[in-house]
This record gives structure tokens, sequence and C-alpha cells, in this order.
């Protein structure tokens, strides 16, 4: 008989590639991990995976196997959440793949609420580029997706969540004032640390400065960076000025070690959508979810801070 513990080493060793980094993951020894596979392989007759000294990769079985696998999991997981929901309690996993800086900072504050409410269910955020992120959604590996950016593809619906700005920070010894908005001519003189073109940061900052008549393509890149926590380091060590999400430059900036410059006529926002596969069925834990969000976000346009830090029970 299939054991569904073997079954979860499994599809984890095939996304670690490793059976130690598999181990960490699940609270396992590596022996133990070993153990499975190989008694799953076993049972099979086949073998998962191809092994070269400590790395290892599925084979050809494996990859025909995993998808179908994956299924069985997923079907497991709906069973048992479903049982628990007739009984009264809404439990489970809910994964969300997450592409973008902005939803690792509202993400972790919007599911300590959610599980407040809901303190059976456990929460997975899988930090992705977004093409990775949409993939793993209509794979089923993911039930949400957090992305900047709406990719038209089959059975995908979007929902605005989230309002994010995009701001200006200098080393906190900057000459230019945080108080009065500076002209946005004045950013010819500067070095920047920017994000990669085809990043919604960057999409956003077009847009921003083209509107007063600024060309972002002739400011001074010193480093161009994929990711705007990195950005907000680089800034630190006084290399350049760079265009972050407020939300990742909020702490910086609380910590006196950054500040954030206005500039004159410049407001650089986009959104943040939360996405899903309408063809697969939502668990319970999903559906809560869902219900949690038309409760805490009503007009979608709450800004992060406006979300009630604690309390108990959906009138916190």
């Amino acid at each position: 008989m299939l054991n569904l513990d073997s079954l979860r080493v499994f599809v984890t060793a095939a996304e670690t590639e490793n059976f130690s980094r598999t181990a960490q993951r699940l609270h396992m020894s590596q022996p133990s991990v070993s153990q499975h596979i190989q008694s799953l392989e076993r049972y099979l007759g086949v073998e998962l995976f191809e092994r070269r000294g400590r790395r290892i990769s599925l084979s050809a079985a494996g990859e025909s196997l995993l998808p179908i696998v994956q299924e069985v999991i997923r079907a497991g997981r709906q069973v048992e959440e479903a049982a628990l929901a007739l009984a009264g309690e809404v439990a489970g996993h809910l994964t969300i793949g997450c592409s973008t800086t902005s939803g690792k900072y509202v993400l972790p504050r919007l599911l300590a609420r959610y599980r407040e409410i809901y303190p059976l269910v456990r929460a997975t955020v899988k930090v992705a580029s977004r093409d990775q992120a949409i993939e793993a959604l209509l794979a089923g590996e993911v039930d949400l997706a957090v992305t900047s950016d709406r990719i038209r593809r089959g059975g995908l619906r979007y929902r605005r969540f989230f309002e994010d700005e995009i701001v200006l920070v200098a080393p906190s010894d900057h000459p230019w004032p945080s108080d009065t908005a500076m002209p946005a001519r004045e950013l010819y003189q500067e070095r920047f640390i920017l994000r990669e073109p085809t990043s919604g940061t960057h999409l956003a900052l077009l847009e921003g400065l083209d509107q007063v008549g600024i060309d972002a393509d002739r400011l001074e890149a010193v480093l161009v960076l994929d990711n705007s926590e990195a950005i907000v380091m680089a800034v630190e060590e006084k290399i350049g000025l760079g265009f972050v999400p407020r939300v990742t430059a909020e702490r910086c900036v609380d910590w006196g070690r950054l500040r954030i410059v206005p500039l004159e006529g410049v407001h650089m926002l986009r959104w943040l959508y939360l996405a899903e596969n309408a063809h697969l069925a939502q668990t319970p834990a999903l559906s809560a979810f869902w219900s949690f969000i038309d409760e805490m976000l009503p007009d979608i346009r709450l800004p992060l801070q406006a979300l009630p830090a604690g309390g108990n029970g959906r009138d916190a």
C-alpha cells in the first residue's frame, strides 16, 4: 500500500534535488529520507532518482510519476480538510507563491491575522520569480500567487488587494531634504541602484517619471539588482540612491539608516494581485482565506498600516 508520507518525501526531494535539504525542510533525518525513497522505489519497482554523489535528479520514471503523486497528495489533503470542515473546523495547509518583494512584507502580517481566526491552518509562503510562481499555481503546487503583473494564462483569475507605492530612498546623511519635495530634474545629477527592466518596480518607475518629463533611461545606473532588499542595503552603503517599495524601506527609515525623499509631481503606484487557479477546487483553508480578505480589505485599498495588528476573533 502506498505510504502518503513517502509520497510527500518524494515530492519534496524532487523540489530540492538534495536529500539533506529535503530532511531539513521536513524536519527529518537524512537516513529517514533515504529510507522513504528506497521503500517507495521498491514498492513501485522503478528508480525515482538518478544519484550523482550528493546530488540527485529525477529519473525519467520519476518525472512521469511526479504530477500524479502531487495530485494524490492534493486529494489526500482535500479529504482531511473536508472531514474537518464537516466537523465545523477550518484546517489544512494554505500555500502562497510570492513573486514580489512587497508581497513578502504584506503577506506575513495578513497571514498572522488570518491564523488568529483560523489557528488550525498552516501557512507557507514560497518566494520565487514571477514565472515560477505562476507555473506553480498552474501546476497546483500553491493555492494562490501574489504578483504585480497579470500574466494571461488559461484558468487564472486575479484580484487587486494591495496598492504598492514606489519611493526614492537615500542615505540618512544625504544633503537632499526629506521634508521638501525635490524637483524631479535633480535626479539627473545622482547615481542610482535600479531594479532589472522587467520588474514591476522598474515599470512603475518608468511610468511615474515619464509623467513629469524625466527619462528614466538617462539616469546614471551604477548597479542593477534583482532584489529591492539588496537595493536598500546598497543605498545604506552609499553606492547610490534607489527606488523601492515603501514597505521594503520603512524599517530602515524607522531605524534612521535611510530617508525617503519626495519628488515634485511624482507618484509611483502599482497594484499587487492575488491570483488563483480556477481549474482547481477550493480547499476549506483557501475559501476561508478569501472570506478573510473580503472582511479585512472590503475596498481592497487599505494600506498595510491600517490592518489590525492583534486581537482575537473576527471583530478584532
